[in-house]
């Protein structure tokens, strides 16, 4: 089984906008949350952790795979969406100052070509890298720790559901996606664990 879960909770001073920005870290309860599902998940048959390589996400793996004395493996395609980036350092209420134009586009139509990295992009992206998981590890479960973007964006475009709902779906800190076997859904990762 392969499974996208997105990282815990970051530390953000001044509600920026981090994108692809190096140096946000785990907050505290973040760190405790990732030890917990850590725990959940101690005797699951995990046979690889991958992560995005921004921190936020390696740390969460790091977290997650230190039971299984697994090494983490970093991986592009789970990096965040590139649609945020030309934000990034910003507050979240200055955003409108740059750029409002993507923004109207985003907001009526998230899954629009005309964004620098179309969100069908990015789904297709973390698709792939479910794929070549399942390939390189048929047996046990395979997690990819990324971000909330990137694993809707999954979501909703391989269970065939659209992206035009993008914006009705929120995943919590830690929230998981079974990605393979598909259609992709939501799952309660310790209790799937369990029949894995």
């Amino acid at each position: 089984m392969i499974v996208g879960i997105r990282h815990a909770q970051v530390w953000n001073p001044g509600g920026l906008v981090y994108a692809r920005l190096p140096g946000f870290h785990l907050s505290e309860q973040g760190r405790v949350a990732a030890r917990e599902l850590a725990q959940a998940l101690a005797t699951a048959p995990i046979s690889a952790v991958h992560a995005s390589p921004m921190e936020r996400a390696v740390e969460t793996a790091e977290i997650l795979a230190g039971p299984h004395g697994l090494q983490v493996v970093q991986d592009q395609r789970l990096l965040e969406w590139g649609f945020w980036v030309r934000w990034q350092g910003l507050p979240w209420g200055r955003i409108r100052e740059r750029h409002p134009e993507l923004l109207d586009i985003y907001a009526a139509d998230p899954a629009s070509e005309s964004l620098e990295e179309p969100l069908r992009t990015t789904a297709r992206r973390v698709m792939a890298w479910a794929d070549d998981a399942d390939s390189a590890h048929p047996d046990g479960l395979v997690i990819g720790v990324t971000h909330e973007a990137p694993l809707v964006a999954a979501l909703l475009e391989g269970s065939g559901a659209g992206l035009g709902s993008f914006h009705a779906v929120h995943l919590p800190h830690l929230a998981s996606v079974r990605l393979r076997p598909g259609p992709p859904e939501r799952v309660d990762l310790v209790e799937r664990s369990r029949s894995c």
